[in-house]
């Protein structure tokens, strides 16, 4: 198993600052004390929209948007012009080639485990000011610091598809933050984020075994602290890691074919993958693992000098070292030893090697990034990828992931529309897919929990309970929504398609997404803010860590409309009171943000209602700013609730 498998990066991540002296590019990239330039979102995304290139281009603006809707957290326009330039083959070799931090220090980029030290540390400067502060404290709120380097990552990483693609490995190997062990220690949820990336272009047997030594994991499924079956006391090892590696993170609970066709025995039942018994051999391979550092095996402490981001340590006395069966195959008995035992690496190679595991994580990757709903000649081709990369090796998750997204099924332009085709968006993804197309930077100035001045850092505060999801904090090991699930409507039922993100799209969150769009084109928008401000930086001075502090800016969306409206941009919006100059204005407008945000799909219909309700926002004619950025308020809020917005074709 060991020669049949590829390395993404070095055996473990590093805890040392990744800054390089090297001369950076302009590609943005996260910032803090490293020798990394500050975030910063290219220019071309503030520019007018360029379509001059696109007849003399193979891939056009809609092809080049919709993969990057695919394949990062949101098409920008230097990325679009990328993707236009080079074909979206070229794209995604290119970002499959990228430099991580995880195995080089020459993008000059930090970890989030890194980073989200220096957060820490600048948002609580008399808690955490050394790294060994961070075993000795805690409290509910260090998890904002996680999800703030998770925003950072994922609204302006240069390696935007290995960060796409580790949020989607967080989605099939679930912990959370909803847990309050690791909701009081960020660090354990940070590190997590790093095995996700560090190997999402890496091998999915070393993933596997990473997590089945995290610390994170560990507590989140309750194997740390796991010990041996006890006579006196009658108590048995944990079974609960061990169910969910083989149901949820490797094999399902059926056999299947390749393809990910259920396998059935001679009477059409369901062949289980893995019995009772398999639940209970592998339970007892994961015993004798512990917390590094902890003052008593199997204590849940936070904070009292046990380390919850490395690896877990192994204390012998703990283990059962007796002999087990594995689905079928026995894994010999072990003299007790203080080395690590042979037995754990055993069980993975016999779970990595069971033929569902190719079809599994195959169908959640398209899931995730393409479709709802892939045939099984899809899933298939991405399977014999994954069980052989072209060189002999199985695992290897660059060779899946370039499967998903080269496909017929992926990039076919039949496939776009076909009504039954694509999936519904997050409403995480739909969010950050927002902020990136209006050049989102964080508010500089608002106090932490502690009064500090917060520099370079966003705020995203509690948003799983405004739109049902925040990165690692799903309610369940189960994800934030099942991958089978049918909404109730008989479209689904006739046609035999999921919809998997529409769970937990309910009446509730989509109002809550509505309203989230509001407050950031009216509250966070770096004009509204200056009407109502003197400046920026007093805005941000009265903002505090209870709130969501991040600004978007619509320059560029006001300069379309003012230059159609007046021919100019000074400002003034002469003419918005001209209806025949303003119906112009409009049109140009929504023209523009349909390129910007649906690629150029938006249906006709729906111009000429959102036009209709536009024309009618009228203000005093010594208000023509303020009525620009409310043309503008709902211009952009109609579009992005809409259906040609939330559904990925």
């Amino acid at each position: 198993a060991e020669e049949s498998r590829t390395e993404d990066s070095t055996s473990s991540i590093s805890s040392s600052s990744n800054s390089s002296e090297t001369t950076t590019t302009d590609t943005t990239s996260t910032g803090g004390t490293s020798q990394c330039p500050s975030l910063a979102v290219s220019s071309s995304n503030n520019s007018a929209i360029n379509t001059d290139n696109e007849s003399n281009s193979k891939t056009t603006r809609i092809q080049a948007h919709r993969l990057l809707t695919q394949a990062t957290f949101g098409p920008t326009e230097a990325e679009m012009a990328r993707v236009m330039k080079i074909g979206e083959t070229a794209w995604i070799d290119e970002q499959l080639s990228l430099e991580s931090s995880y195995y080089s220090s020459a993008d000059c980029r930090l970890t989030n485990l890194e980073r989200y030290k220096e957060i820490a540390k600048m948002a609580e400067p008399t808690v955490y000011q050394t790294d060994s502060n961070f075993n000795s404290n805690f409290h509910g709120r260090t998890s904002d610091y996680q999800t703030d380097v998770w925003f950072e990552n994922a609204l302006h990483a240069p390696d935007q598809l290995r960060t796409r693609v580790a949020f989607a490995l967080s989605e099939l190997i679930v912990v959370s933050g909803k847990k309050q062990r690791t909701r009081f220690r960020g660090d354990s949820l940070a590190y997590f984020d790093d095995l996700m990336s560090k190997h999402a272009f890496g091998n999915y047997r070393d993933l596997i075994e990473d997590v089945s030594r995290s610390p994170t994991m560990g507590l989140f499924l309750s194997h740390q602290g796991n010990k041996k079956y006890d006579n006196t006391s009658n108590t048995h090892p944990d079974e609960n890691y061990a169910r969910e590696l083989m149901q949820l993170f490797t094999m399902g609970l059926w056999e299947m074919d390749d393809n990910g066709t259920m396998q059935t025995d001679n009477n059409s039942n369901p062949i289980p993958s893995y019995t009772q018994d398999d639940v209970e051999e592998l339970a007892r391979v994961m015993t004798g693992y512990d917390l590094k550092g902890n003052s008593k095996f199997g204590r849940t402490n936070r904070g009292q000098g046990e380390e919850w981001s490395t690896p877990m340590e192994f204390t012998g006395a703990y283990h059962d070292y007796g002999l087990k069966s594995l689905l079928g195959e026995n894994i010999p008995q072990e003299i007790q030893s203080s080395n690590k035992p042979y037995d754990l690496d055993k069980a993975l190679d016999i779970i990595f090697k069971h033929q569902n595991v190719a079809p599994h994580v195959s169908r959640h990757l398209i899931m995730r990034l393409v479709t709802s709903n892939p045939s099984p000649a899809y899933i298939g081709r991405v399977a014999a990828k994954f069980n052989d990369n072209g060189n002999g090796v199985r695992g290897d998750l660059k060779a899946a992931v370039r499967a998903v997204l080269i496909d017929e099924e992926a990039r076919g332009s039949a496939y776009q529309t076909n009504t039954n085709y694509g999936k519904a968006k997050e409403p995480l993804l739909a969010f950050t897919q927002f902020l990136r197309a209006f050049a989102v930077q964080p508010l500089d100035g608002w106090k932490s929990r502690m009064s500090a001045t917060m520099t370079g850092v966003y705020q995203f505060y509690y948003l799983e309970n405004t739109i049902g999801q925040s990165p690692l904090r799903s309610d369940t090991v189960f994800n934030f929504f099942s991958t089978d699930f049918v909404p109730a409507d008989t479209h689904f039922d006739n046609n035999s398609i999921v919809a998997p993100e529409l769970q937990i799209q309910s009446d509730t969150i989509l109002i809550k997404f509505s309203n989230l769009i509001l407050n950031s084109l009216w509250t966070l928008e770096k004009n509204r803010i200056l009407e109502e401000n003197p400046s920026l930086e007093t805005f941000a001075a009265g903002r505090k860590y209870n709130q969501h502090n991040y600004v978007i800016n619509l320059d560029r969306e006001l300069q379309v409309l003012e230059n159609s409206l007046d021919g100019d941009t000074n400002g003034d919006y002469e003419n918005i009171n001209d209806t025949s100059k303003k119906d112009t204005a409009v049109t140009t407008l929504i023209s523009h943000l349909d390129k910007v945000l649906t690629g150029g799909v938006l249906p006709s219909d729906y111009y000429t209602a959102l036009k209709t309700h536009l024309m009618n926002i009228n203000y005093s004619s010594t208000k023509n700013k303020k009525e620009a950025l409310a043309i503008m308020r709902d211009a952009i809020r109609f579009i992005v609730t809409s259906s040609a917005y939330m559904i990925q074709k």
